[in-house]
């Protein structure tokens, strides 16, 4: 696994369909490197959204682990393809646990459009 640190990177969150928690993070550009085929196989039932990650993250085999200390900025209304279900600000508190596929993070704020989270 890599360490890395970042002022700020784009991510893309996979959520799954059923629970509406985040399943896996992939960088922006590595999921744009993927035909829609490849994603709907890799990730059934999902939906993705952009998000911005501020911190240190571990990347193995294109997965990335957020570390602590990180902020994630997970923008409810810029989803990928299949279009649909958006997350209200109504699902989420401050304070909120809220699971990032390996980690645990904390909702930080929820306001029209972004959902502010913190690694601890």
């Amino acid at each position: 696994a890599q360490t890395l640190s970042t002022k700020e990177t784009k991510v893309v969150l996979v959520v799954s369909a059923n629970s509406a928690t985040v399943t896996h993070l992939e960088l922006l550009n590595t999921f744009q490197k993927m035909k829609q085929e490849e994603i709907a196989k890799k990730y059934p039932n999902s939906r993705f959204y952009l998000g911005l990650l501020a911190g240190s993250y571990e990347l193995a085999k294109n997965e990335l682990t957020p570390l602590g200390e990180t902020t994630i900025i997970m923008y409810t209304e810029k989803q990928f393809y299949p279009a649909g279900h958006l997350l209200s600000e109504n699902e989420f508190s401050p304070g909120d646990e809220f699971d990032l596929g390996k980690t645990k993070g904390k909702v930080m704020s929820m306001k029209k459009g972004e959902l502010i989270l913190k690694i601890e």
